[in-house]
């Protein structure tokens, strides 16, 4: 791993392409990883709590939670972005 972050690194010619690069990685996190984390946990949970599970619940409203905060991750930066001129 940290071999392949060396060469991403490496490959970088300039400031723009690496900053492009993680913003890719990020969006790929925010609109791939993120909601299928979110389906995945809420399935769990609804299965948990068709099985009678008294946990499943929480575990619902966590997987929800998180993905929200997931998908909002974006917006939630920028938002801190603008506040501090940064």
């Amino acid at each position: 791993m940290l071999l392949q972050t060396h060469l991403a690194f490496a490959e970088a010619t300039s400031e723009s392409d690496l900053q492009a690069f993680l913003q890719g990685v990020g969006d790929f996190l925010i609109h791939v990883v993120g909601p299928a984390v979110l389906v995945i946990g809420i399935a769990i949970a609804g299965v948990g709590m068709a099985l009678g599970d008294e946990r499943a619940m929480q575990r619902g409203f966590l997987a929800a939670g998180g993905g929200a905060l997931i998908l909002l991750s974006r917006a939630v930066l920028d938002f801190i972005q603008n506040i501090t001129r940064f």
